[in-house]
């Protein structure tokens, strides 16, 4: 398996590349799913780009959100440009972009994101059309369809496995895009998720914290699994964390790919909210108490001395603490101080005392979440091309070097002098071709014994071969495309006239009603087409936006015998009947995919959500067994469940069960 690692900036990158990333990822200006973050410009791509391939490190730009009509040409030139610097794939999650490219560029190699929600087999195959190489399978995907994938299709899958995990299915979250007009899709997400709120009951309190901050991924221990499942490449997310977040998680999965020690205390230290390994086991607990970082635990507050000014803290731990290092303070689960130790003393075996303004209390846990001197060492190493180079130097002769790896030679104008006292040795040629920011010679001098060579010569000759020898590395290979001007040729228009009703007694308005039940019933179908087919109103069955194998089965079933036509609200759902339309799910976001469907739609985002009335969240984890307690054998979920945030905002838990369950914030 591959390692794909995340680069917000060029430090990032090289941390990626020097702790063993056969790929990175990154992205650009506004037009990537991080765009909170200072990343890189086309200028420094370039920078980047040439960077990643001397180490033969492949680059995959993130173009993975959703572009508005406007955008659509500057996306395009975006694309091209890349692809003529030599990034060497585009993550795409815009469906009308994907389109463009794979039509007017097939050279450019496509991923389809994440943010796609990809999740099962016949997802799969549908965007296999598009020139998709690559799938980036949602966090939620099971270990078996990830196994059925591989055995019914050639595509390269990619799988995260560590880092930040999304509590809501992938590309379906638009709290942010509601409540602040900030779409996580479009690389503006607010992560309202990981504020507190509060669970309801029939307006009875039945918990409060971070009910919807997710755990991180950490699937270190699950490699064999997912290696034997047929994943060719794991990602590490994280374009928004710190380079030691960077070098410790790349390292530790390297080492962990190649039967090497893992050390799974530098990667806690990086950056983790407690960790998970998502889905695997089913719809497992995924929630965390916290919301930011918790570092690992060290210790606990033994004794305060307070004075006028400043207060020592006498903490208690078998960790060795260093100078500068932060500290975090908790009472059970409740995060109180941080504090940076600057002024630390070690006064005894497993006792030190931190001098601090703060005031603290005794019997605190103690979790250390940087440990100064462990990042400066891992960030301190540094790391250079191993070039294999054959230096000829012969009196009589120009001097000639060549690195045969990368077929490249240069020869030198002047000709090689006699040497009268010091001929050239193999410690001059080791030490002057060690002396460059990117390359490393492993040299062989062929030479006859006398031949004689300026140093100012030789360190001329040096960069000149370093030089060309870069150039010949990072130059472009690929063809160079022209940007071309789009034009549309029609309008699909959005569904207009509709509603969407959950049950069959509710009241219909408009000509098109959508049947979006709790619990998908033949005989609940076939009970509202009856009753649509009086009004004469057309009737549509919604899908939801996730399904696994038993689910698709079920819902052929059901649309088969009932003869019905579905509202797609995601891929895997064109598997299921030709006569359908496309749902709020699917992110209609501009003219170009809308005309890729061909259908009437939905959209889901922003000024058409009073029309739609998507849900604010798709969760696949169970919110009754983490909160509420209980099993699927004896389900404690009933209609009347709320989250609130801090401003009262109320979020309302709905569910839709096949043979699982996806719930649903409306």
């Amino acid at each position: 398996m591959k390692i794909l690692s995340p680069a917000g900036n060029l430090e990032c990158l090289k941390q990626a590349i020097y702790n063993g990333a056969d790929e990175v990822y990154l992205g650009i200006n506004d037009f990537n799913a991080r765009n909170n973050i200072d990343g890189f410009t086309m200028e420094s791509l370039k920078q980047a780009v040439d960077y990643s391939h001397i180490f033969n490190v492949k680059v995959c730009l993130a173009l993975n959100i959703l572009f508005s009509n406007e955008e659509m040409q500057s996306a395009v030139e975006t694309a091209v440009k890349a692809h003529n610097l030599g990034v060497d794939a585009l993550i795409v999650q815009d469906l009308g972009l994907a389109t463009i490219l794979n039509k007017e560029y097939p050279g450019i190699e496509l991923h389809a994101s994440t943010q796609m929600g990809i999740h099962n087999l016949e997802g799969v195959r549908f965007i296999e059309k598009f020139g998709f190489s690559r799938v980036v399978l949602s966090r939620e995907t099971p270990l078996s369809e990830i196994k059925r994938i591989r055995d019914n299709s050639k595509i390269e899958i990619e799988y995260f496995a560590h880092g930040a995990l999304c509590v809501s299915f992938s590309g379906n979250c638009y709290l942010s895009s509601y409540l602040h007009g900030a779409s996580g899709n479009r690389g503006r997400c607010k992560q309202l998720c990981r504020l507190p709120y509060t669970l309801k009951f029939e307006d009875k309190k039945i918990k409060s914290g971070y009910l919807l901050s997710a755990k991180d991924f950490n699937m270190i221990n699950r490699l064999n699994d997912l290696e034997k499942a047929g994943v060719d490449v794991i990602k590490i997310e994280g374009r928004a964390r710190r380079p030691f977040y960077v070098a410790s998680s790349t390292r530790a999965y390297y080492n962990a790919i190649n039967g090497l020690s893992a050390d799974n205390t530098d990667i806690q230290l990086a950056f983790n909210r407690g960790y998970t390994e998502g889905y695997f086991n089913g719809n497992d607990k995924i929630i965390s108490p916290h919301q930011s970082h918790v570092g690992i635990p060290v210790g606990r507050v033994e004794k305060v001395k307070t004075g006028k000014r400043f207060n020592e803290i006498y903490l208690s731990s078998s960790y060795p603490l260093t100078p500068k290092s932060t500290l975090k303070l908790f009472d059970g689960d409740k995060e109180l101080n941080v504090l940076t130790a600057f002024d630390i003393k070690k006064v005894s075996d497993k006792t030190y005392i931190v001098t601090t303004t703060q005031k603290v209390n005794s019997g605190l846990l103690v979790r250390l979440i940087t440990d100064a001197q462990k990042e400066q060492e891992l960030l301190g190493y540094q790391q250079k091309k191993m070039v294999d180079i054959t230096l000829e130097a012969f009196s009589g002769y120009p001097l000639k070097a060549t690195a045969p790896e990368y077929g490249y030679t240069l020869t030198d104008k002047e000709i090689i002098d006699k040497a009268k006292s010091k001929p050239l040795c193999q410690k001059d040629v080791s030490e002057c071709f060690n002396k460059n920011e990117f390359f490393s010679g492993n040299i062989t001098l062929n030479t006859c014994g006398n031949a004689f060579v300026v140093k100012s010569s030789l360190n001329s000759f040096r960069r000149d071969f370093y030089q060309g020898l870069y150039e010949a590395i990072t130059k472009n290979k690929k063809e160079i495309l022209t940007v071309k001007k789009l034009s549309l040729k029609n309008r699909m228009l959005p569904l207009n006239d509709f509603c969407i009703v959950e049950d069959v007694n509710e009241p219909r308005k408009g000509l098109n009603v959508i049947y979006s039940p709790s619990e998908y019933s033949l005989d609940k179908v076939n009970e509202i087409k009856e009753i649509c087919q009086k009004e004469n109103r057309k009737l549509y069955l919604d899908t939801p936006n996730f399904a696994v194998t038993k689910d698709i089965e079920l819902l052929k079933e059901i649309i088969k015998e009932v003869n019905i036509p579905i509202v797609a609200n995601n891929y895997y759902a064109f598997s299921l009947t030709d006569d359908y339309i496309i749902g709020g799910g699917l992110n209609v976001f501009n003219d170009w995919t809308a005309n890729v469907f061909d259908k009437p739609y939905i959209t889901a985002e922003w000024e058409e959500r009073g029309k739609s009335n998507f849900a604010y969240m798709t969760l696949r984890h169970c919110p009754i067994k983490e909160h509420v307690g209980g099993d699927c054998g004896k389900c404690k979920y009933k209609d009347g469940f709320e989250y609130q945030m801090q401003d009262g905002k109320v979020l309302k838990l709905k569910r839709k069960k096949l043979s699982t369950c996806t719930f649903y914030l409306t």
